[in-house]
This record gives structure tokens, C-alpha cells and sequence, in this order.
């Protein structure tokens, strides 16, 4: 049973267990009776596979549902902590993460603000937004106050707080989809100096374009610099005219719109399937029961 299972060896002194077991193939054991090789339920014959979680038995093998932020270990079989910290790159950018069980939080540094999803650190502080570079140096400040987001994600080209310039990152690239949109859905009361997205996030049903509020949690009246996008959320209506005719998965397009939970993509929106352990609040996000 061990050999024909999850085993590598058995016994004391230790034996290796056949490459192929004889005289069935791993995860068949022959039939007492009749010798015909049947399937081996590994969730009942070994106690303890996938502590933690939900084991399936499927034919010749099984399968671990471990809950969100747990993956199935190697050596134990248990489902164990991820340490998120650790095994993701650039989590918690501009703060500190600390690992949870099943999760990760972020420690911002003064100035910032932590996401409402605890994943990442928003830069609120404020600073001189330049239009323009000129011999590598910031230029053509605009009048007023603003942050980093506010600029660079509209039409500056280098941002400055307390003299210390920075350059805002190429449209397209990894750090200009992280500043502008993956921060959209949990920006709170942006002001309306960007027009083209409806609102969204969860249960975001602004009205869209040119929309007067800001971007929020709720993503009421929300706006911003990429013309198009649909209203997102579970129960959302509002679609931009970049979008009429096309589906976007939303789900592709941002990430962690679904903490504890799997993202469905829906014709003009999504919706969030919980883990276990988990259920669908007001909003459609999932929280612990």
C-alpha cells in the first residue's frame, strides 16, 4: 500500500520502493479476489494526506485542496503556510511585509497608506509635478500640489518631493501597470482630474466616463487616465465605449480582486468564488465565516 501510493521507501531497515510496483502501476492495487488492478482511494488508505484541507481521490491518484495562502508540503503532505513575503516578488512595495497565516500584511513608511486589501503601500504624499524633460532634467512645473499617482499616471513626465526628483516610470511598464492601474481600485476620494474609467472594485457601478467623484473601494463615479474600461464588480453595469464589443478578463488584468477566493470573469465584469472557510460579504468579497 505504501509503494503503490505516495511511498518512496518502506520499513525498517529502509527499503526503496520499486520504480514501477508490481504487478499495477502506482496508485492501483490488485483486487483480492479476481487480481484485476484497481484504484487506490489514497484520501482513505493514508490518514493524515492533506491535514488541513479537502483530499479528492481521483484515479491512479488525488488531490490536495489546500484554503487560500496554503499550499500542499512536500515532505508532510500537509497543507502549510505560504509565506507570501518570501515567495512573491516586489509584495509590499515601499513598506514591510509581515507573513500571516493564510495571508500577508503591509507596514508602510510615513506618507504612504496601506491598501484596503493589506497587500501593498500607496503613496499619498505630495509633491511638484513637471510636464516635461529636458536634458535629463525635470521641467515646465505645474501649478498645485500633487501625488505621485496624480501626476505621472496623467500627463507628467517626473514628479519632485522636497527637491528630491523622480521619473515618472514608461507608459506599458511593469512599474507604470503597479503605480496607475492595479493602485486604481483601492485609491479612496481621488480627485476628478482624469477622465475615461468608470468606477470600479468591488460592487463598482459608477457611471463612467467623465464621471464627477473619485476612485473608491466602492468605485462610485470613479475616473481615470485609460479611456474604456468596464465598471467592475459583482452586479456592475457600467461599460465603457472602448469595451461595448469586446470581453475583457478582468481577472487577468488585475490581480488580488479576489483575496480568499477565486475570480470568475463575467461578460462585462467578475464575480468571486470563496474558499472554504469562507463566504461572500455585502460587497461580494469573501471574508472568514
Amino acid at each position: 500500500m505504501c509503494c503503490a501510493t505516495i511511498g518512496r521507501a518502506w520499513g525498517h531497515p529502509c527499503e526503496m520502493c520499486p520504480a514501477q510496483p508490481h504487478p499495477c502501476r502506482r496508485g492501483f492495487i490488485p483486487n483480492i479476489r479476481t487480481g484485476a488492478c484497481q484504484d487506490v482511494d489514497e484520501c482513505q488508505a493514508i490518514p493524515g494526506l492533506c491535514q488541513g484541507g479537502n483530499c479528492i481521490n481521483t484515479v491512479g491518484s488525488y488531490e490536495c485542496k489546500c484554503p487560500a495562502g496554503h499550499k500542499q508540503s512536500e515532505t508532510s503532505h500537509r497543507c502549510e503556510d505560504v509565506d507570501e513575503c518570501g515567495a512573491i516578488s516586489g509584495v509590499c512595495d515601499g513598506g514591510e511585509c509581515t507573513n500571516t497565516a493564510g495571508s500577508y500584511v503591509c507596514t508602510c513608511p510615513r506618507g504612504f497608506m496601506t491598501s484596503p486589501d493589506g497587500s501593498r503601500c500607496i503613496d499619498q504624499r505630495i509633491g511638484t509635478c513637471f510636464s516635461a524633460l529636458i536634458g535629463g532634467r525635470c521641467a515646465g512645473d505645474l501649478p498645485g500640489q500633487y501625488t505621485k499617482m496624480q501626476c505621472c499616471c496623467d500627463s507628467g513626465r517626473c514628479w519632485a518631493i522636497a527637491q528630491t526628483p523622480e521619473m515618472c516610470p514608461v507608459r506599458g511598464s511593469d512599474e507604470y501597470r503597479r503605480l496607475c492601474i492595479e493602485g486604481l481600485p483601492v485609491v479612496p476620494g481621488f480627485p476628478g482630474s482624469f477622465p475615461g474609467i468608470p468606477g470600479f472594485g468591488p460592487n463598482g457601478v459608477g457611471p463612467g466616463l467623465n464621471g464627477p467623484g473619485g476612485i473608491g473601494p466602492n468605485g462610485a463615479n470613479g475616473q481615470g487616465g485609460i479611456p474604456g474600461l468596464p465598471g467592475m464588480g459583482p452586479g456592475s453595469s457600467s461599460i465603457g465605449t472602448a469595451t461595448l464589443n469586446q470581453t475583457i478578463d478582468i481577472c487577468k488584468h488585475f490581480t488580488n480582486l479576489c483575496l480568499n477566493g477565486r475570480c470568475i470573469p463575467t461578460p462585462s465584469s467578475y464575480r468571486c468564488e470563496c474558499n472554504m472557510g469562507y463566504k461572500q460579504d455585502v460587497r461580494g468579497e469573501c471574508i472568514g465565516e
